[in-house]
């Protein structure tokens, strides 16, 4: 069981998550946030995650020990289904750690590190807080969303009923969570800034149009990639160019790692966002970049970071994204005013610093002791 945190102890706190850094994708950019912030404000954290192209292996990952396991992603390099299938070594390496930890963070229900965690934890009788990062993934395959219902409805309630507390990253994603707190995303707006003048349109061939995120059904890729047009240039980062996408309005800039991102937002004008069922963290890191939001719509993007100014809601779906952006790039002034209008929404209203705030309540109230404060 876990014992209050001892005066002058640094509290210890466990993340477990099924893929991060390297790993590109949302959720692998907050562990990153949280953990590197935690640390910084005097937690001592221990990640435990798949080892991805690192290789397993404890090490110090940009001050945070990580212990990486050995895991088979075959799905996600075959269907974009991004569920690691750990090797056995996951329950005494999370067990360990486990024991060791004040209060654990489990990101999200669907995954076997998260089950395994959980497990853990009411053994130990550990308290642990769950973070859903998405709700349902309404998937193309059938047999994918199958299988979400039969996970959530039984390993993933577990998980959920035996949390100390549940957070979630907006409303959407809350709904239907018994105790859930949102706990919305931030964003470094001193890393993701607006590009200089001297890299404004028309210093361009054509204005850039960017997407971030994997060329899975779920983004929205099929739809980006139909809006091509000879008034701007498409660029994807996220992977290369996919079999039979042989467009040449359309560019391929690659898996680009979360260190370079910045710079890619620097050079695009307008960002688009096609998910469903999620409002992924690249929409505030777009508005931190300035550059205006094409939103498809959909009721996850319907959140608090887009409930101000700087974006744009459009139906993709029916085929309305090149007329939007025809109409949009054909006005650099009005993709400037909404560009600086989204940044000065993220600047006042996110912020990594308030979000550790709010994540140290949470630990405080599971925990007595938690907080180095």
């Amino acid at each position: 069981m876990s014992e209050p945190v001892a005066p002058g102890r640094p509290p210890r706190v466990l993340h477990v998550a099924h893929n991060v850094l390297p790993h590109l994708g949302g959720l692998e950019t907050v562990v990153a946030a949280e953990t590197r912030g935690l640390e910084a404000r005097g937690w001592r954290v221990v990640v435990v995650s798949s080892a991805g192209t690192v290789g397993p292996g404890t090490r110090d990952e940009d001050g945070v020990r990580t212990v990486r396991v050995r895991a088979w992603g075959g799905l996600e390099e075959r269907f974009g289904v991004p569920f690691p299938f750990f090797s056995p070594r996951l329950l005494t390496a999370v067990g360990r750690e486990v024991r060791r930890a004040d209060v654990v963070h489990v990101h999200d229900v669907l995954y076997v590190s998260s089950w395994v965690a959980a497990l853990w934890c009411v053994v130990l009788r550990t308290p642990y807080v769950v973070h859903r990062h998405v709700g349902f993934v309404h998937h193309s395959s059938a047999l994918v969303r199958l299988v979400q219902r039969v996970v959530l409805g039984t390993a993933g309630r577990f998980v959920l009923a035996r949390a100390a507390a549940v957070l979630a990253i907006d409303e959407h994603v809350a709904t239907g969570l018994a105790r859930a707190e949102v706990l919305g995303n931030g964003v470094d707006t001193e890393r993701f800034r607006p590009a200089p003048p001297s890299a404004s349109p028309a210093a361009r061939p054509k204005p850039v149009v960017l997407f971030v995120g994997r060329f899975v059904p779920k983004k929205g890729f099929d739809l980006v990639a139909a809006a091509a047009g000879d008034d701007y240039e498409i660029a994807f980062a996220g992977g290369d160019r996919p079999p039979g996408v042989d467009d040449p309005r359309l560019r391929f800039l690659g898996a680009v790692p979360a260190a370079e991102m910045p710079a890619v937002y620097a050079a695009a004008d307008v960002m688009v966002i096609a998910s469903v069922g999620e409002c992924p963290l690249t929409v505030l890191e777009a508005m931190a970049s300035g550059l205006p939001v094409l939103l498809r719509e959909d009721p996850a993007l319907h959140s608090p970071w887009t409930a101000g100014p700087g974006v744009r809601f459009v139906d993709m779906a029916a085929g309305e994204l090149a007329g939007a952006l025809r109409e949009l790039v054909a006005d650099p002034a009005t993709m400037r005013r909404i560009g600086a209008e989204g940044r000065a929404h993220v600047e006042t209203a996110y912020s990594w610093s308030a979000h550790l705030d709010r994540l140290e309540e949470a630990y405080r109230r599971v925990t007595p002791g938690s907080s180095p404060r």
